[in-house]
């Protein structure tokens, strides 16, 4: 059984004032034999974060705050510098890419700028495919294929009910359009059980490593001046290592790009 953790960057709103140009699923998958092991060694790396940042183990790492100052990463509240967040921003990712055959990312990048069709759903677009891009990976022919196994997804709180009718469709009714000659295959999407699983990120470390990944990947394609002189238009790529790269034929990182 593999456990998916994922969470969102950016808004599902075409372009408006005050709207972001992205809309980015990370997802951080994990088999459950390694689970345990996992969570022992984030424990130490929230230890070892305390010691040398002086930020408390229940401090939640959402991604905004941290790079903006906000909430628990305002200065006044532990004595915390850009720099100070940056540079723990980086050993968190730095963490994520040491665990090679234990982590696997997997991302859906919306430009939302691109998009012809006005009226697109984009929050059912972007999760269609990152549910069939999961599937996909658990499949026969998927990189991360052990005999039967099925997935879990968990999921920061969101739009709940549309995920969950989203879903169900795919279970019931999944047309993938063929290569060739027209015409689609029903893809019944079922190496995912059960509805997804929301839960409230803040209580969750692997839903924050998603929430982390997604901003890094979001900052990587659209970068922002005020990160330029920590250079955070590179962490993404610290995850190199464990990016799950057969997801999209069309990036070399496997990012899946639409449009």
């Amino acid at each position: 059984m593999y456990l998916v953790y994922a969470d969102e960057s950016g808004d599902t709103g075409l372009i408006k004032p005050g709207g972001t140009q992205h809309f980015v699923i990370s997802g951080v998958l994990i088999h459950e034999t390694n689970w345990n092991q996992l969570f022992a060694d984030l424990v130490t790396l929230r230890r070892d974060l305390r010691k040398r940042f002086g930020v408390p183990q229940r401090i939640a790492f959402h991604a905004t705050d941290m790079v903006n100052g906000h909430g628990d990463f305002h200065h006044s509240q532990h004595g915390m510098s850009t720099q100070d967040s940056c540079d723990m921003y980086r050993q968190i990712l730095d963490f994520c890419a040491q665990q090679v055959g234990i982590l696997h990312f997997l991302h859906v990048f919306i430009r939302k700028p691109l998009i012809k069709k006005r009226d697109l759903d984009v929050f059912e677009w972007a999760w269609k495919i990152f549910i069939q891009r999961v599937h996909n990976m658990l499949d026969p022919r998927g990189e991360l294929h052990r005999g039967d196994e099925c997935a879990i997804l968990i999921t920061d709180r969101t739009h709940d009910d549309h995920l969950r009718k989203i879903m169900r469709e795919m279970r019931a009714y999944n047309p993938i359009a063929k290569k060739y000659g027209g015409g689609a295959f029903n893809i019944l999407v079922r190496r995912l059980l059960d509805d997804p699983v929301p839960r409230n990120s803040s209580h969750s470390y692997l839903i924050q490593l998603a929430d982390l990944a997604a901003y890094a990947l979001a900052r990587r394609d659209l970068p922002r001046d005020k990160l330029k002189p920590y250079k955070f238009e590179t962490y993404f790529d610290i995850l190199d290592p464990v990016l799950l790269k057969s997801a999209s034929n069309s990036d070399p990182q496997g990012v899946v790009y639409f449009p």
